[in-house]
């Protein structure tokens, strides 16, 4: 009788081990299933890269313009509309008038590089370097050599162009982000309450903090994003300023835009820098220059810049970041390069307090 007894107790206990044990996998369970859905979506919208872009820079510039929109409002006792309206009327006049002087003055610069890249005979000095080296070093071949210097020029020239081309594209789209900013501003916390009354009353503490987690995550991250674009994009005018290349502003402010790709903005800046230099010098006197100054650049902003500027927003080994830019390369390619870290962030964001969430207020179901 006892024994039986005995037997029923542990199968009991057995039967309670497993029930726990298959709780505590639903977590895990549910984060995966909630990562896919998101993947998912991801993965159709890559189809449609521009208009992904065009929303991301909608939800930048109302991320830019919301802390003046605010203060018009809750210091002020505007109406949002009113708000919203003075501050689009406030930054259209200053983007305009920058406009104004800065277009003409940035064509006028690229007209004359181009003139002096088309007039220059960069065939006769790529002859001439490579058999100066085949001279001095034994081992060179003069065609070999020349032939590795032209591809390498070829290929920055064409990772110049396709991201010019890029932004040429995207340009076209940009008639549409003021539209799509003004119902973010105007209509964003709204969707977000009607978003949430929606929620099961199981799981609404814990969305709440997900979304607040997320928001909290990509605001630090864009702030940070832009500081460091800036601060590389100065660096960058500074030092071939201080190297001798012509067009030094013009060069940097490439440089710090193309950073918002991370990694990619001191390498992108040193392709023209590098053409101008030769067609400036009538040789390849600045090349060693330029390539010590792109790597400075790169250590500091590796090493001070992105540490200061994302501090613990992004906690992302390096390794990570650099395949997370591979994965958004290959799905959209610059777009995809653009949204990878903030993508990332999302689903690291997601999984993390979803995971969190589920363990601590115990849904089991």
């Amino acid at each position: 009788m006892e024994s039986a007894r005995l037997r029923t107790t542990r199968a009991i206990d057995q039967i309670h081990f497993a029930m726990n044990k298959a709780a505590s996998n639903k977590p895990a369970i549910k984060v995966i299933s909630l990562l896919a859905i998101i993947l998912i979506s991801f993965w159709i919208a890559s189809y449609f890269p521009n208009l992904v872009v065009t929303l991301i820079a909608s939800a930048l510039a109302a991320f830019v313009l919301k802390p003046l929109v605010n203060i018009l409002e809750f210091q002020f006792g505007m109406r949002r509309s009113i708000a919203i309206a003075l501050v689009f009327l406030g930054t259209g006049v200053v983007l305009v008038s920058a406009a104004v002087y800065l277009v003409p003055l940035a064509i006028d610069r690229i007209r004359e590089m181009y003139d002096g890249f088309k007039a220059f005979p960069f065939d006769a000095k790529l002859a001439e370097v490579a058999k100066d080296a085949s001279a001095n070093i034994p081992f060179v071949d003069p065609a070999s050599a020349t032939q590795k210097i032209h591809d390498v020029m070829d290929s920055g020239v064409e990772m110049l162009s396709n991201s010019v081309s890029a932004v040429a594209g995207f340009a076209v789209n940009l008639a549409i982000v003021p539209f799509i900013t003004y119902f973010i501003l105007s209509g964003w916390d709204r969707f977000l309450k009607k978003l949430i009354e929606h929620v099961p009353n199981k799981y609404f503490e814990m969305t709440l903090n997900v979304i607040n987690k997320i928001q909290t995550d990509l605001v630090g991250y864009l702030r940070g994003w832009i500081l460091d674009s800036m601060i590389i994009g100065l660096l960058s005018i500074v030092g071939y300023y201080i190297i001798g290349v012509k067009y030094a502003a013009l060069i940097g402010a490439v440089a710090g835009i193309a950073n918002l790709i991370p990694y990619v903005g001191p390498v992108v800046g040193a392709v023209p820098a590098f053409l101008v230099s030769v067609t400036q010098y009538g040789d390849f006197r600045l090349l060693l220059p330029i390539v010590i100054q792109t790597l400075a650049v790169q250590m500091i902003d590796n090493i001070v810049v992105q540490p200061v500027c994302f501090a613990k927003t992004v906690d992302m080994h390096p390794l990570t970041v650099i395949l997370v830019l591979v994965i958004g390369n290959e799905l959209m390619g610059v777009a995809g390069m653009l949204l990878a870290i903030p993508i990332a962030t999302i689903l690291k964001a997601s999984a993390v307090e979803t995971y969190w969430g589920l363990k601590n207020y115990q849904i089991t179901a």
